[in-house]
């Protein structure tokens, strides 16, 4: 009965290592080295705009790193939703770290008014975003199906400026939050704009629960000047 315990024992400490390995590997993968795995082939375009536009920029993914990631245009699908109304908390500056993948292209979202139908991919051009929860506490990073982020350009005299406001609704009834536990990834889709202003953008996480700005890495694109004003 013992040399059955210790055999049992054993196994499970193998277990544990070989699981605690495989994390701690996936953990070390770079960006770049995850293979997005996106079904659909549609042809994409650029999006063009002449004033500021609302942001729609949800969650693709939340889970672990892996070495390849299927997106989800339902984004829906992708959160989880914060039923039990725990008290997680909300992310401070350093706890988050958001990446903007230019070397690849996606699509975009399905559209708030869209989540009943069959899943598509929008026809406009996005970059990859990687946000990543480098905290060790469990964060709220979302509402509804949105991350409050925004698209921010430099203007003319070299000031960051807004080119998106946030999604904002009218009624907060029946609107949960969504989290992302420490070390997991969230994937979403920045737009790409057309336009004759070559600037730098970046995105600007806004967590107004505890007043904190978190910026991601700069990169060059271009814009109509107009997406400046409302």
């Amino acid at each position: 009965m013992k040399i059955i315990q210790i055999l049992v024992l054993i196994f499970f400490l193998i277990c544990l290592t070989n699981c605690k390995n495989k994390n701690q590997v996936n953990d070390k993968i770079e960006y770049n080295e995850i293979e997005l795995i996106d079904k659909f082939t549609n042809k994409l375009k650029l999006d063009y705009a002449d004033k500021l536009t609302v942001a729609e920029i949800s969650p693709l993914y939340i889970g672990k790193i892996s070495e390849e990631i299927k997106i989800s245009y339902q984004n829906y699908k992708t959160v989880e939703k914060n039923q039990t109304f725990k008290k997680y908390k909300f992310p401070k500056q350093n706890s988050l770290e958001i990446f903007i993948d230019t070397t690849r292209i996606i699509g975009i979202p399905m559209g708030l008014y869209e989540y009943s139908k069959t899943e598509k991919r929008n026809d406009k051009i996005a970059n990859p975003i990687f946000i990543k929860n480098i905290s060790n506490d469990t964060l709220i990073i979302g509402y509804a199906e949105y991350l409050p982020i925004i698209i921010e350009a430099k203007n003319r005299n070299g000031e960051w400026r807004p080119i998106q406001e946030r999604m904002r609704f009218m009624c907060g009834n029946g609107i949960v939050d969504f989290y992302c536990p420490p070390n997991n990834i969230v994937i979403s889709a920045m737009q790409k704009y057309g336009g004759n202003f070559k600037t730098k953008l970046r995105l600007k996480y806004e967590s107004f629960a505890t007043k904190s700005s978190i910026f991601s890495n700069e990169i060059n694109g271009e814009i109509n000047e107009k997406q400046f004003v409302k």
